[in-house]
């Protein structure tokens, strides 16, 4: 019977030229003191700052911390941070004074002489370059002024401004760009200046308020910008290139010598090269004010109205349009480089070479799309909805009615189509007999004419007699789930995804079975799909990212990895596909491009800025130098640190390593570590960041540590006391004590010797015709049994041949015994309760005799 279905067939092209990137939004809720930022600066430590009208906001790739008046900024309306080369920076405001603070952030102080600046400048005249120079002077290029103005670190005014006037004023006036050693410094000027070395001069046509000039590193092109239009110029300040846009030009940024960055008022912002290429483009509608490149490659904006937007990695880009509301499932590609997805809800879209994306196919059900296409028959395959089409005939579907998992990648014009009870081949234009099988097929693949099959029981095989093998009883690595099956024709090798022992090879020529797994390098052992780029390149989708693996010929293999902390919309991918050097990713938040290169930047070293935020020694703040003198009551220690990455922010391993106490390194997430009670002694506390590999950084920090020993366990205090004891022992004797109190005596005597030998003793015996040995601490005591005792320890009861007057005799420390019955021997650290009558051993009462009570109360607790 006809599936009552409804599908709806596009014939006509619904294109989305649309690329986005994966943003991420800071705003309000994420603690920017306001929405308008004007500027953005990294420094030297990785912190990144952010100029707002409602004050300074940092962030340090885990929290915001915002600051205002009462934290030292002059004016909440902060316009531009100005860097110098010493890690000063200082903050330019709308009321035209200065503040700053040192990139080892201690604090903000203002500017000692803003009283000149008030003299100097009016209200509307603020700050737009600063530079210092070698003799400590402050050069200052301001809005509306023609000439720099100059004070020494003084307070002397050594170079006045040449005139005040309107920002309007534009005739016969110059900006002047001075290259410096550590930077660049802006000025406005008139025509009657003589030109500097190391200085060029751009003619204005516009309001100075609009105006602004950048030279590109490592090239003699310059960008100047005004009202509406950004002008190129070469060395010789020779017009060579007008950008003129519909959006006025708010911020102008170098990039590398080739291209810059242009921010526009409610025109988003581009990249642009020196021929007026636009390389990427972001934002849209936007305000943004400035754009920097952070040391992991992340690009961030500032924006007038819209808080600031970060893009972790600009080089992977999100394809918008109607295909980005639905996960996708299954990637494929045509001769003509032409890709076609298909999603878990049945819909199938094609992409052209230009990321033009259409829906070829709707319905209105939600059974999982799949797409394929035969390499030697040059046939698409889609099949949605239990229906399978050829070449996108979407009105003559080819009904299979069967619920289906999987299909296959064709091989020899044969399709397997894996199903909950079975499988089917679709052959020569038709589907043959369904095999049925007790388990459910995730995935199967023809090798010759043997069909290898997974399932959630491992690996099974059928050959052309229809017999079936179960592989796991060849090798366990077959035992584990499989979801997808692919065989590499060129090296003659098939490849398992599996569900905890990562991908399964298994090489045909040898038969040799390996597995490439997460302790290998991969990220995941939970495998979805495999796919073979050429003979050495496999590319494996897992559930926290993409591997690429590249073997070589003696089967060794190098790993290289993508996952949501590197820009991926999430972890869980399904499938890939390339195109020329593009690598599609395929997952449940959509589909994202890149080029194949950033595998290759993957290994690269990226810049660490760990640092110790605090140590606190019982619960209280310490310095590092404090650690070396620590007393044996200072034995709680809480070392804080932290790295500066805005990818992974929580996701950053940490490694540690306390020398003198750990025997390993440890890896944590944590940004800190608690020693709750630690020993006297010396100490090396270390700790180092994971690198971008996943191999452990060779650079770490250390941290000296000592705790002394209690005074009563110095060799000089130990030594004082045994002369102590030695001379309270001649005294006892000397004054004729011990015929006194030979009990006490016998007491302190049996202490001593014990606290000097301080080792253990062992009773030596022979029972049932065996020499035993038992540690003499364990004997609790001893009952009498005529010739025989019953030697009571505290595992184990032992009959020995042995009169119980003769056992103390017999032992290694019989000072550590008395006898308190006729029947009974005790160890005398073992009595918990004593009284004239009884005893008590490990809750068990034992008799005191009347001729032996006064034994007992020689002894004392």
């Amino acid at each position: 019977m006809k599936k009552n279905l409804t599908v709806i067939v596009f014939l006509t092209a619904f294109f989305s030229y649309a690329q986005e990137y994966s943003y991420r939004e800071f705003g309000l809720n994420e603690g920017l003191p306001s929405l308008q930022v004007y500027d953005i600066h990294q420094d030297r430590n990785g912190i990144l700052w952010f100029a707002t009208d409602r004050g300074i906001a940092n962030y340090n790739g885990y929290e915001i911390k915002s600051f205002g008046i009462q934290d030292g900024v002059l004016n909440n309306v902060v316009l531009d941070f100005h860097p110098q080369a010493d890690g000063t920076v200082y903050c330019s405001t709308l009321d035209c004074n200065l503040f700053y603070f040192h990139e080892d952030f201690q604090g903000f102080f203002p500017y000692p002489f803003n009283s000149l600046l008030a003299k100097n400048l009016n209200t509307l005249q603020y700050v737009k370059s600063i530079y210092t120079s070698e003799d400590g002077s402050l050069h200052l290029g301001c809005e509306g002024i023609l000439g720099a103005l100059v004070i020494s670190k003084n307070g002397k005014i050594l170079q006045r401004p040449d005139k005040i006037t309107d920002s309007s004023e534009t005739e016969n006036t110059y900006t002047v760009l001075e290259k410096k050693d550590n930077g660049a410094f802006f000025f406005y000027k008139t025509q009657t200046i003589s030109p500097k070395k190391n200085s060029v001069h751009f003619k204005n046509k516009a309001t100075l308020t609009k105006v602004d000039v950048i030279q590109l590193p490592g090239s003699k092109y310059y960008v100047y910008k005004s009202p509406f239009m950004v002008s190129v110029f070469d060395e010789n300040i020779k017009l060579i290139r007008e950008i003129k846009t519909e959006f006025d030009p708010i911020s102008i940024k170098a990039i590398d010598e080739n291209r810059f960055f242009i921010g526009y008022h409610f025109g988003g912002a581009k990249i642009v090269d020196l021929k007026n290429n636009t390389t990427e483009s972001f934002l849209e509608n936007k305000s943004v004010t400035n754009f920097l490149i952070d040391h992991e490659g992340g690009y961030w904006f500032t924006t007038l109205h819209s808080g600031i937007w970060y893009t972790k990695e600009p080089k992977i880009k999100i394809l918008k349009g109607e295909l980005s509301n639905f996960p996708v499932n299954s990637l494929t590609k045509d001769d003509n480089g032409k890709i076609f997805a298909g999603t878990l809800s049945g819909k199938i879209f094609g992409i052209g070479p230009n990321t033009q994306c259409q829906m070829i196919y709707n319905t209105t059900h939600t059974r999982k799309a799949f797409v394929e296409f035969d390499k030697k028959t040059k046939n698409s395959y889609f099949f949605s909805n239990q229906d399978l089409f050829i070449n996108k005939d979407f009105s003559a579907p080819i009904e299979f009615p069967i619920y289906t998992t999987k299909i296959s990648e064709p091989q020899e014009q044969r399709i397997i189509f894996s199903l909950i009870n079975g499988f089917s081949v679709y052959e020569k234009n038709s589907f043959k007999t369904i095999r049925e099988f007790p388990f459910r097929i995730h995935d199967a693949c023809f090798f010759k004419n043997d069909i290898f099959l997974g399932t959630p029981e491992g690996v099974y095989v059928v050959d052309e007699k229809n017999t079936v093998s179960d592989l796991k009883e060849s090798n366990a690595l077959f035992s584990f789930r499989v979801d997808d099956i692919d065989y590499n024709e060129a090296r003659n090798e098939l490849y398992f995804a599996t569900l905890g022992q990562g991908v399964v090879v298994y090489n045909k020529n040898n038969e040799k079975v390996f597995s490439i797994a997460k302790k290998d390098g991969l990220l995941s052992d939970i495998i979805n799909e495999i796919y073979i780029e050429n003979k050495d390149t496999i590319w494996v989708c897992t559930n926290s990212g993409l591997n690429r693996v590249i073997l070589d010929e003696e089967g060794h293999f190098s790993i290289t990895g993508l996952k949501s902390s590197n820009g991926l919309l999430n972890d869980g991918i399904n499938d890939v596909e390339i195109t020329n050097d593009t690598l599609w990713i395929a997952s449940k938040k959509g589909l994202v491009y890149t080029q194949k290169q950033i595998f290759d930047q993957q290994n690269q070293a990226i810049p660490h800025f760990l640092k110790i935020d605090y140590i606190k020694v019982n619960d209280a703040k310490a310095s590092p130098e404090q650690l070396t003198q620590l007393s044996y009551k200072e034995s709680r220690l809480e070392i804080a640190f932290s790295d500066v990455s805005f990818k992974k922010g929580n996701e950053i391993i940490y490694h540690y390593f306390l020398e003198g106490l750990d025997k390993k390194w440890y890896r944590t997430t944590n940004r800190k570590v608690i020693f709750p009670l630690l020993p006297p002694g010396h100490y090396t506390f270390k700790v180092a960041v994971t690198d971008s590999n996943g191999s452990d950084s060779k650079k770490y920090l250390e941290i000296p540590i000592y705790i002394s020993p209690p005074f009563w366990k110095n060799s000089w205090f130990i030594a004082s006391l045994i002369f102590a004891i030695g001379i309270i022992i001649y005294l006892f004797f000397k004054t004729n004590v011990l015929s006194y109190n030979k009990d006490i005596i016998r007491e302190l005597i049996r202490l001593i010797i014990k606290k000097i030998k301080n080792k253990e003793s062992y009773y030596v015996f022979k029972e049932s015709g065996k020499e035993i040995r038992i540690k003499t601490n364990t004997i609790l005591y001893v009952q009498s049994a005529g010739n025989y005792i019953d030697l009571v320890t505290e595992k184990k009861i032992y009959t020995i041949r042995c009169k119980i007057g003769d056992f103390i005799a017999t032992t290694p420390d019989p000072l550590e015994y008395i006898r308190i019955h006729r029947s009974y021997i005790v160890r005398i650290d073992k009595i918990e309760t004593k009284s004239k009558t009884e005893i008590t051993i490990r809750g068990e009462k034992l008799p005191v005799s009347n001729s032996f009570s006064s034994e007992l109360e020689k002894v004392f607790f």
